[in-house]
């Protein structure tokens, strides 16, 4: 089967180094000169849109090329997810600037001073986990910690010299969400069965009427073989908890990646946003050839 050509974002992205490289030998070359020329500064504009397409470009790619899954059938490692938010059973998380349910918020504190310019005085952002529920009625935990959100619902009040701004995910909105995808069993999570064991007996000891139980002499203190007949029976009902907690589903979570690969949490539709960043990339790659030729005028003009 033939393969499609890269497109041309892929093609200068290879060639961006020796671009790069050369851009600056020119640039350099240029600056020499006791009084910077027009055509240098066009230069210097273009090398500056290169490095914002540069950063536009792999945003982009970012999120067109991460791939998505159901939650039951996603794979281990970094995935994208999409589905409705929910909060996690109890309390729900409040908004610090109207007290509104929300999965998440940020909230930023500004005031005024006397020359009028703004300081912030409180930024802070919540880091309470909530779901995520995909259309099959699965869930995914997310923790929030360290990720890039991108919140449409945006809440400010300004009263006199000071202004509060805040940012929400809430609940029942469509999110998205791009990271380290991992489904671990009940089993996985808990300390090994001579841990359970041991504790179990130090929580029996300090309620001693479990211990008594096994005081077949009624004297009030257990001699050697009682003391193995509740080492034996705490023994047993460590392995049918265990044996119970190895039939219970398994649970999924989405985190930041260890790797430093974006970790991202969206409420805008994953669709419009990859066609906007495409469209971003594709705007400041035409300024930057627009700027080159610009340069090239400019230098042939000198």
């Amino acid at each position: 089967m033939r393969q499609a050509p890269p497109d041309l974002g892929s093609l200068l992205r290879d060639l961006l180094p020796a671009l790069a490289a050369a851009l600056g030998y020119i640039l350099w070359l240029g600056l020499q000169a006791q009084r910077p020329q027009p055509w240098q500064l066009a230069l210097l504009l273009a090398a500056s849109l290169l490095c914002l397409w540069m950063g536009a470009y792999r945003r982009y790619r970012h999120y067109a090329d991460t791939p998505s899954a159901p939650i039951a059938s996603a794979p281990q490692g970094y995935i994208a997810i999409e589905g409705i938010g929910r909060a996690l059973p109890g309390e729900p998380l409040r908004s610090p600037l109207n007290y509104l349910p929300c999965l998440w918020y940020r909230i930023v504190q500004r005031r005024k001073d006397g020359q009028g310019h703004w300081h912030v005085e409180r930024d802070e952002t919540s880091d309470a986990s909530f779901f995520l529920e995909d259309e099959d009625g699965n869930r995914c935990s997310i923790d929030p910690r360290d990720a890039r959100i991108e919140a449409v619902h945006k809440d400010e009040i300004r009263l006199d010299d000071c202004r509060s701004t805040q940012w929400l995910l809430i609940p029942g909105t469509r999110l998205f969400a791009i990271g380290h995808f991992e489904s671990r069993r009940p089993i996985e999570d808990r300390a090994s069965a001579e841990a359970e064991l041991r504790n179990k007996l130090t929580d029996w000891k300090r309620d001693r009427s479990s211990l008594m139980q096994f005081d077949t002499d009624r004297n009030g203190e257990l001699d050697q073989a009682e003391w193995e007949r509740a080492r034996a029976a705490a023994r047993t009902e460590v392995l049918a908890e265990r044996e119970a907690a190895a039939d219970f589903p398994p649970y999924h979570c989405l985190r930041e990646p260890a790797d430093g690969r974006p970790f991202v949490i969206s409420d805008h539709p994953r669709e419009q946003v990859i066609a906007n960043l495409q469209g971003r990339h594709q705007m400041m790659l035409a300024a930057f050839f627009l700027a080159l030729l610009i340069t090239a005028w400019l230098a042939s003009h000198a």
